[in-house]
């Protein structure tokens, strides 16, 4: 009897944490980026303007726990193509690991939110472009404004999730993301550093920093708001291209397919790439070996707006 009573405990405890049964963000309250206090320069906000400026502009969105600088390429070609270009700092990236530990999806998304309706007033077309989590709110920013005055002209994601774990679709990108929950009541973060690129040159990969480490707390609340931004998908009405490799190790191939199915997006691309590459294959646009072919198609993409 003791034995069913510990199994039935278990059980319960872990469908608490793989989920998220009772869960919301505790922390709420706005934040502010404080880039005089990045770790490397690199991991400042892209900001390209015109002079004058341009009518058009591109938001970028960096991914979770990257910085702007996976953008340095794209930011270039997309200014170069007549687009004022930012690419913000998310508050609680690019200063110290423990910046982040505390900080919630709904503080970011707050973030960038406020970020784009600033823009939205300033520009006659605007468009959003966003990798991994970055992707994720992008999609987000197009389920609440889509169908109203500030909805965006168009939106990109690159590897976007929708989910990280779905047991009915047999994507499992990892098992530790059902205990995450578990595991941030006692450390908000595994192994935090502050990884600043490699030694060793492979595709672009190498030239990524940002905060290395596993960020349970934060990682929960993601997969939180995840639930809802898929829920949502069909609200999206916006044209969007959808970018991603078949072999992403950080992020399920299977997202895009979940993402086609459900948006009302129009027009919709889907844009799968294969890359023969050692790297996690994820953060496209920092790729060598397909980021100019990947920009081409995405500025022509954009380029089909007709009122751009």
């Amino acid at each position: 009897m003791v034995y069913i009573i510990i199994i039935i405990i278990v059980i319960a405890i872990l469908g608490w944490s793989a989920l998220l049964l009772g869960y919301s963000d505790k922390h709420t309250k706005p934040l502010s980026v404080h880039v005089d206090q990045v770790f490397d320069k690199r991991c400042l906000p892209i900001i390209l303007e015109h002079d004058p400026p341009a009518k058009k502009a591109i938001i970028m969105v960096h991914g979770y726990p990257s910085t702007p600088y996976c953008y340095t390429y794209a930011a270039q070609r997309a200014y170069q193509a007549g687009y004022d270009v930012y690419a913000p700092l998310l508050p609680g990236f690019g200063t110290k690991p423990a910046d982040l530990y505390n900080t919630t999806f709904s503080q970011w998304y707050a973030f960038l939110k406020n970020f784009y309706e600033d823009k939205r007033i300033e520009y006659e077309y605007l468009y959003v472009l966003g990798t991994s989590m970055g992707g994720s709110m992008t999609l987000r920013l197009g389920e609440e404004f889509s169908g109203t005055p500030e909805a965006p002209d168009a939106l990109v994601t690159v590897a976007a999730p929708v989910f990280l774990n779905d047991l009915r679709l047999g994507a499992i990108q990892n098992w530790g993301y059902y205990i995450m929950r578990i595991i941030a009541l006692f450390v908000p973060a595994i192994n935090p550093k502050i990884h600043t690129g490699d030694k060793e040159v492979n595709d672009g990969n190498e030239l990524w920093i940002g905060y290395s480490g596993s960020f349970v707390r934060g990682g929960v609340s993601f997969m939180h708001a995840l639930k809802q931004i898929r829920k949502n998908l069909d609200h999206i009405t916006v044209p969007l291209l959808a970018i991603h490799d078949e072999g992403d190790k950080t992020i399920s191939f299977k997202n895009l397919s979940v993402i086609q199915s459900a948006v009302n997006a129009h027009p919709f691309v889907a844009r799968p790439t294969a890359m023969q590459a050692t790297h996690r294959k994820h953060v496209l646009l920092m790729y060598k070996s397909v980021q100019e072919e990947l920009m081409d198609e995405i500025l022509a993409f954009l380029k089909k707006d007709k009122r751009s």
